[in-house]
C-alpha cells in the first residue's frame, strides 16, 4: 500500500524560499518532512506548482529524479483534486497526505499518529483540530480523491486556499467518513498559522524558530507558541483610518455620538498617502479601513484616497457607514478601478428595522435617510454583489427589531444579498452609557485581539493606544514615527494580558475577544 506525499508551492506564498531558519527556507524544511515519510510508509513526493516556480523548487531538491513536479498555470481546486487522481493512478497509491510547502513545522509525530488513525478506522478524511496551523497536513483516501473531483465540478470554480479541500468535502459531509486528530490543548483560538505565505505569517514562524522547534511535538510548539508575544502579535493586520471626522449624523454607540458637532476636520491627501504607503511598507498585507468615527464618502478626495489605497496589492479597503452618498455615478467610477469588485468590502449601518428607530440611534437623521440606506444597499450590491453587508449593532433601543432585521436582510433576495453583520456594543471602556442587551464575553478572558492585531490612525496622524479607549492614550503619529516604534508601544499590554493582568482601560473592555480580519 503506497502513499502519495503532495507538497503544494503557489507563486502567491511569497516567503517559503526566503532563509529564515539557520540557513534553510520552509520549503526546504517541508520537503524534509516528506522525506521523512519514508519512515512511515511506503511513499513518494510530488511538488504542485507554477511554471514560474517550478525552476526555484527543482533547485532544492536535493534528489530530483526522486520527486515529480507538476506545473500548472493558475490552480484550481478542480485541478488539485485532478492531480490526486492521475498520480495515484499512476503509483496506485491509496493514501493521500496533503501540506503546502510553505509550512517549515510539519511535524512527522503528529503525521504518524494521523495516519495511524486513518488506517486503523478505515477513513476516507482524517485532519488534525487544536493545534496553530502549518503543523499538521491532511490525510485522504484515493478513492475519496475520486468522488471529491466529481464534485468539484459541481462547484463554483474556485483558487486552491489553505482551507479548500475541507471546504469542498463539507458540501457533501454526511457522504465520508472523517476522523479527528485532537491536540491536548486547544491552539485555535489564538488564531496562529505557522506558514511563510505572507510577511506576518512568515514572522511568526521566525519568531516561533528562535524560541525552539527542533526535537519538539507539535503540542509543545502550539503551547510555547500561545504564551509568546513576539508569536502572537507580529504586525498589524487591520488599520481604521479617520480620514475625516465628519459625520451624516451621530450614532449614540460612537464616541462622538455625546456630540453635538458635525465636525471640521479632512485628511489632507498627501499625507493619506503617506500613511497608505507606510501600511504597505510594513504591513504588506492588511485590511485598511477609511471610517474611523467618520463618514468617508463625506471627504472631497474620497475617491482619489479609494484609488490610491487599492493601488497597493496587498491591501483590502472596508468602507463602513451610513453610505448616503452613495449614487450610479459613484459605483461605476470606483468599479473601474482595478481590482476595486475583489478588494472593497462595504458596511452600511442600519442599526434598524424601521425609521423609528433608525432616528433614535443615528441622531439628527430623518426618516427619508433610512429609505435612502437601503436603497444604498441595492445599488451598491448591483456594482459590488459578493462584498456589501447590511449592519445591525445590538443595543437596548432596537432589539426588539433584531430578529425581523435578521429575517429580511439575511434572505438572498434583500438589498444585501443576504449579507448581514450583528456586531456587539462597544461602550468603550465606560465613556458611553452600558447598553448592551446581553453579555456575550466569554467565561475566560483572552489576550485582547486588538492590541495584538489592530491600529487605529486618527486625522492628525496620531495613534490612540485601542480604538476602545476612544481618541485618548495617544502612542504615537504614523507621519513621523517609525511604525516599528509605534507597534512596539503595545507589546507590554499584551504581555500582562497572557499574564492575566487587565488594568486601567483594559480592565472596564469587554471587547478583547472581538475580532477585526
Amino acid at each position: 500500500m503506497k502513499t502519495l506525499v503532495f507538497l503544494f508551492a503557489p507563486a502567491n506564498s511569497l516567503y517559503k524560499f526566503d532563509k529564515l531558519f539557520d540557513g534553510k527556507s520552509a520549503f526546504e524544511r517541508s520537503l524534509e518532512w516528506a522525506e521523512s515519510m519514508k519512515k512511515l510508509c511506503e511513499s513518494e513526493i510530488c511538488v504542485l506548482t507554477e511554471p514560474s516556480e517550478a525552476e526555484k523548487c527543482r533547485g532544492l531538491i536535493s534528489e530530483p529524479e526522486k520527486v515529480l513536479v507538476v506545473e500548472k498555470n493558475s490552480w484550481t481546486i478542480t485541478e488539485l483534486f485532478d492531480s490526486f487522481c492521475a498520480e495515484c493512478e499512476k503509483t496506485k497509491a491509496d493514501t493521500i497526505i496533503f501540506a503546502w510547502a510553505d509550512c517549515p513545522f510539519l511535524n512527522l509525530k503528529v503525521t504518524k499518529e494521523m495516519l495511524s488513525v486513518h488506517k486503523e478506522f478505515i477513513a476516507e478524511y482524517t485532519y488534525a483540530d487544536g493545534y496553530a496551523d502549518g503543523l499538521c497536513p491532511e490525510v485522504l483516501d484515493s478513492g475519496a480523491a475520486k468522488i471529491l473531483l466529481e464534485l468539484s465540478k459541481k462547484q463554483e470554480e474556485s483558487k486552491v486556499i489553505r482551507t479548500g479541500i475541507f471546504d469542498l468535502l463539507k458540501t457533501d459531509i454526511n457522504s465520508f467518513d472523517v476522523e479527528t486528530v485532537i491536540a491536548e490543548n486547544d491552539a485555535g483560538l489564538f488564531r496562529i498559522h505557522f506558514d511563510c505565505g505572507t510577511k506576518q505569517t512568515a514572522l511568526c514562524c521566525k519568531e516561533m524558530f528562535a524560541l525552539g522547534v527542533e526535537g519538539k511535538n507539535a503540542d509543545e510548539i502550539s503551547e510555547a507558541a500561545c504564551k509568546s508575544v513576539k508569536v502572537l502579535k507580529t504586525l498589524p493586520s487591520y488599520y481604521s483610518i479617520q480620514i475625516t471626522d465628519r459625520v451624516n449624523s451621530r450614532v449614540i454607540y460612537h464616541p462622538d455620538g455625546i456630540e453635538d458637532c458635525k465636525g471640521k476636520e479632512f485628511m489632507a491627501l498627501d499625507n493619506f498617502k503617506k500613511i497608505i504607503d507606510t501600511i504597505s511598507d510594513f504591513s504588506e498585507t492588511a485590511v485598511v479601513s477609511l471610517s474611523a468615527w467618520g463618514e468617508a464618502l463625506l471627504h472631497p478626495d474620497f475617491e482619489e484616497m479609494l484609488r490610491y489605497a487599492l493601488s497597493k496589492t496587498g491591501l483590502t479597503v472596508l468602507i463602513e457607514g451610513e453610505l448616503l452618498s452613495v449614487s450610479e455615478d459613484l459605483c461605476q467610477r470606483i468599479k473601474n478601478i482595478p481590482a476595486s469588485a475583489e478588494r472593497i468590502i462595504w458596511i452600511s449601518c442600519l442599526d434598524s428595522f424601521t425609521p423609528e428607530t433608525y432616528c433614535l440611534i443615528h441622531k439628527g437623521a430623518v426618516p427619508e435617510n433610512f429609505e435612502q440606506a437601503k436603497e444604498t444597499l441595492s445599488v451598491l450590491a448591483k456594482y459590488f454583489p459578493d462584498s456589501v453587508y447590511a449592519q445591525f449593532v445590538r443595543m437596548n433601543e432596537n432589539e426588539e427589531e433584531l430578529e425581523a432585521f435578521y429575517k429580511f436582510w439575511s434572505a438572498k433576495t434583500s438589498p444585501s444579498n443576504g449579507k448581514i453583520i450583528v456586531q456587539k456594543y462597544d461602550n468603550f471602556c465606560g465613556l458611553l452609557p452600558d447598553r448592551k442587551p446581553a453579555d456575550l464575553s466569554p467565561l475566560e478572558r483572552n489576550a485582547c485581539w486588538h492590541i495584538r492585531r489592530d491600529i487605529t490612525i486618527l486625522c492628525d496622524g496620531s495613534v490612540p493606544f485601542c480604538r476602545a479607549r476612544g481618541k485618548a492614550d495617544i502612542v504615537g503619529n504614523i507621519l513621523s514615527d517609525k511604525p516599528e516604534m509605534i507597534w512596539k508601544m503595545f507589546d507590554s499590554e499584551v504581555q500582562n494580558h497572557l499574564c492575566g493582568k487587565y488594568s486601567g482601560k483594559c480592565g472596564n473592555c469587554d471587547e478583547y475577544y472581538t475580532f477585526n480580519f
